[in-house]
């Protein structure tokens, strides 16, 4: 009986303790969301939340509203499917994120803002076919990003980063994904730092649905890898509506049609 209380008593301390220190309110754009801390990265993240890729905050609020489908690719910790489902919170919002710590996160963070029945989350990466995998992490801190899914075994990730530790992954096309879930998206934003060209190969039939207006990429500075991948978008028949000729962002948005939404294009 006493063990029974003590349990219950440090679960309950345990359970204030945690709200208290790893979570804390932060407002993007007007949007109010508690978010999860952990590591030095997690807080550069929500620190820079409205002011890292406003592009990305632009592009949710223009192409995503009403009961439209949006598949976050490489969701990380959540920034954007937070800020997705809050800002429409009658879309329906699916997230994929094969990085274990970071997923963890993408589910406290989900908790924290009652939105547990309203994300689906996946735990496995896309690709151009199906198989078991490897996530090949170049920093094992939460947040962090710049790995690379391959099916082979790889030294340096494709950003060029030593690999640090390989995760096992099951992959699979967004064809695929799309077909088993039913899913006919409207937008789709792909952020997985070098396998775009494999991802976008994989999502041939999903690419040139009607429904589907925009696709957010970040492109690679690598000629082949970037040119693959422009090649699958206009072979899809779409057009890069946003890029910023600056070049302080490598985020592009392509679009069903004529037209940028941007003054920087």
């Amino acid at each position: 009986m006493l063990a029974q209380v003590l349990f219950r008593w440090n679960k309950m301390r345990w359970g204030i303790a945690s709200r208290l220190g790893a979570r804390r309110t932060w407002v993007c754009r007007g949007i109010r969301v508690r978010l999860c801390e952990s590591s030095w990265i997690t807080h550069y993240r929500y620190l820079t939340y409205d002011s890292k890729e406003p592009e990305t905050l632009d592009w949710i609020d223009r192409f995503l509203g009403g009961g439209d489908t949006f598949i976050d690719v490489g969701a990380n910790i959540g920034l954007y499917t937070l800020y997705a489902a809050l800002r429409h919170p009658r879309a329906r919002i699916v997230a994929i994120e094969p990085e274990y710590s970071n997923l963890h996160l993408l589910k406290e963070n989900l908790v924290a803002n009652g939105l547990e029945q309203r994300v689906q989350v996946f735990s496995m990466a896309l690709h151009d076919r199906r198989g078991v995998g490897h996530l090949y992490i170049q920093d094992n801190t939460p947040g962090a990003a710049l790995h690379t899914v391959s099916d082979g075994p790889l030294h340096r990730t494709r950003a060029g980063r030593p690999v640090r530790w390989a995760e096992g992954v099951y992959m699979l096309t967004l064809d695929e994904f799309c077909e088993e879930l039913n899913l006919r998206p409207n937008a789709v934003k792909i952020d997985v730092d070098g396998t775009e060209p494999e991802i976008l190969a994989g999502a041939r039939k999903t690419l040139n649905l009607p429904e589907l207006r925009s696709v957010l990429l970040e492109l690679p500075s690598d000629r082949t890898t970037r040119e693959a991948s422009v090649h699958a978008l206009e072979a899809a028949g779409m057009v890069c509506s946003w890029r910023d000729t600056g070049g302080l962002s490598p985020n592009e948005v392509w679009s069903r049609g004529q037209g940028s939404y941007c003054e920087n294009t």
